[in-house]
Parts: C-alpha cells; structure tokens; sequence
C-alpha cells in the first residue's frame, strides 16, 4: 500500500502544552507511518520548533499578514510544490490559515480540512463573512464537541454533515506515581491534616467564574466545616482573596499558582469542579476524571457531553452557585459516592478520551474525504487545476 502525504498547517506553534497544538503535535506524532506521511507547515517559526523540533518535518511561510499580497504568493508558491510532491489533503488550524489556504491551496488541487475548539467567542462579523466565503472551498470541518459543531455550523454555514466530531484523545495513564512539586506537597499536608479538598483547575479570568466556587464555599462553610478550595492556575488571586475574606472562608481558600504537575495536584483531591461561563470541551474535565475524581461542571458548551449527569458526576446551570453548593455537598457527605462515581470517571476518560481512538478517527476521516469524487480534478503531474 503506497503512503499518503498530508499536510498540516497552522500559522504559530507555540508549545505542545497548549490545548490545540498539544492535540495537533499528538496526532501527528501517532498517525501510523506506514499509511500517512505528515508534514507541517508553519507561517512563522517558534523558539519551541528550532529547539525541539517536530513530529515531522517543518516547512516555515516566512509570512503572516493576510494583508501582503506576498504572503499570498509565498503560499501559492508553496502550494504548488506541495502538490507536485503529492500531497492532496491539507487540514488546517487557527483563524488566519483558515481563511487564506482554502482558496490557494483549491487553485492547486489540494483539499483543505479545518478545525474548530472553542465556542466561536472570536467571531466578528466580518470574520465570519470571510469564513462563509473561503469555507466553500474546504471539504468540511472537525470540532472536538457537538456543542462546537452546532456553533461552528451556525456561524460558518457548514452543513451538518460537513461538521464532524472528534473528541480531544489522551495519552494511557502511566504506571509511576505521580511527581511532587511544592503545590502536590502542600496539598498532601492538607489532605493529611483532615482536610477535603475541592479543586479547580483554570487560569484565574472572568471566563472561569472561579468567584462562584468561592460562594459555593461559602455556602458550605458550616455545613461540611472541612471543606477547602484548591484553585490550580494562573492569574491574580487577589479579588477571589477578597472574595473569601468578605464571606469568612479567607482560611479555606488555597491559591497554589499553575505548575506542571497537575496530575500530582489532584492527586490529593477529593472532588473537582468546573464553573465556566464557556468551554468548547474542557480538558481539564478529562484530566479531572483520568485521576479518578467526580465531577461537577457547568452545564455549558461541551461539558455535558464529557460529565454524565449522575454516572460520573454532575452538571449544574452555569452560575447557579446554589444547584453548584447542593452537588458539591451531596458528594462531600458521602464517601461512597465520591469513590464509585470517581471509578466510573476513570473507567468512562479512558473508554471515551483516548489518545488512539483520537487518532483512528483522523485517520478514517482522511481516507474518506481522499476517497471522494470531486467535481474540481487535478493533473496528477503537474498539480495544476483542469477543471
């Protein structure tokens, strides 16, 4: 069987440690060689490619701006040779590669794949007239959640069966026991010291709502008196602090900072929570149910689709503190119930979110839009459109 080329595009790859390039750097690192040979293609290169390089070999554009009519050329200069190589699928991440390689890269017979992750809060509505119009040259789309098909589908014009769903995928959890680092510490002395610990894991921003995990404590503060909030993140603290001095639970707040050991962090907690006001699909959900712990989540975007509502956690209205305050409590209260949910977590991240059945779903998706007819035909040789 001989091997398909394709190439993927994204206009900056910071690190593999973001949410998008960190699933774009694990699909392409897992796709199976002895069918696909990927290549990217970068606008601009980045400190983390020059020292770690890539999956796969890199091209750089050398060019950003949709504006220059010399990034326009850059690119068809390079579409073209890629086409004379062979490549007839490109799939395409972020928002400015979105607009600009449809139409180049369909002037060179190359059939462009987009990816949509979040829940369009960057539309304008210019932007979204330039996506209409570019899009009509792509072969479809791939979200990582329903609730984003529907938002992309609304926005973009893609009809339903163009718009396809597959979840973010995770690497098996390994066997070793997970690393200390000053916050996993802090939080063991904590849990040693009687503590339950209810955690968070965001970067503190208004998108979050972290202040209405701090009311959920304060809520509780007589109730379930053991009670802590662990916020593992980035971002000043000093609102929620206030926050919690203002309702008396200044000593149950615990701000630990982000770290790179958040497997360690939750390694100590007893329950997990998210209260954002928008996800596209939250990874955090899935790191949350990997370590075994229940969940209780706003009921937005595609947090419903990764938390199911009494299996392994639960779902309550975004900003309603009070359904958030009676979840936590129904959990904390019972031992049992935090322990059989947080299995059927385990077992349901792991059956849902894995890093293979991410990939094999690429994988199918590649072979069926290369197995379609199309009315835009290419000369085999030299890549130039004929029809």
């Amino acid at each position: 069987m001989s091997v398909t080329p394709l190439l993927y595009v994204i206009d900056y790859f910071r690190n593999p440690h973001a949410g998008t390039e960190g699933q774009l750097h694990a699909l392409v690192g897992g796709l199976n060689r002895s069918e696909f040979a990927p290549h990217l293609l970068v606008f601009e290169d980045s400190p983390w490619l020059r020292e770690h390089g890539f999956p796969c070999e890199y091209t750089v554009l050398g060019r950003r701006s949709l504006a220059s009519p010399a990034t326009w050329l850059a690119l068809m200069r390079l579409a073209r040779r890629f086409r004379q190589r062979g490549y007839r699928l490109a799939h395409v991440f972020f928002n400015d590669p979105s607009i600009i390689c449809p139409p180049v890269f369909r002037l060179f017979g190359i059939r462009t794949l987009l990816s949509r992750r979040d829940m369009g809060y960057w539309y304008t509505p210019t932007l979204k007239r330039t996506l209409r119009l570019t899009g009509r040259f792509t072969e479809g789309v791939v979200t990582n959640s329903r609730a984003v098909r529907a938002v992309t589908a609304a926005a973009e014009g893609f009809a339903e069966q163009d718009v396809h769903v597959i979840y973010n995928g995770f690497p098996e959890p390994g066997s070793a026991s997970p690393v200390m680092s000053p916050q996993a510490t802090e939080l063991e002395r904590l849990q040693r010291e009687g503590c339950l610990l209810m955690g968070l894991v965001a970067n503190i921003r208004p998108i979050k709502r972290i202040e209405d995990a701090v009311d959920c404590l304060a809520l509780l503060r007589d109730a379930v008196p053991d009670l802590n909030l662990v916020v593992i993140g980035a971002g000043d603290g000093a609102e929620l602090g206030r926050r919690a001095r203002e309702k008396g639970v200044e000593g149950r707040l615990h701000l630990v900072g982000s770290t790179d050991n958040v497997a360690g962090c939750l390694a100590s907690l007893d329950i997990a929570i998210l209260c954002s006001e928008s996800e596209g699909f939250s990874n955090a959900i899935v790191e949350y149910k990997r370590a075994g712990l229940p969940v209780v989540c706003s009921g937005v975007g595609g947090n419903p689709e990764a938390v199911t509502h009494g299996e392994d956690g639960f779902v309550y209205p975004v900003g309603d503190t009070q359904s958030l305050a009676m979840a936590v409590r129904k959990l904390a209260e019972d031992p049992e119930l935090r322990k059989s949910m947080g299995e059927r977590a385990r077992c349901n991240a792991e059956k849902d979110f894995s890093m293979a059945k991410m990939i094999e779903a690429h994988e199918s998706l590649y072979r069926g839009i290369l197995a379609r007819r199309s009315g835009w035909f290419e000369n085999e040789t030299t890549g130039e459109s004929i029809g």
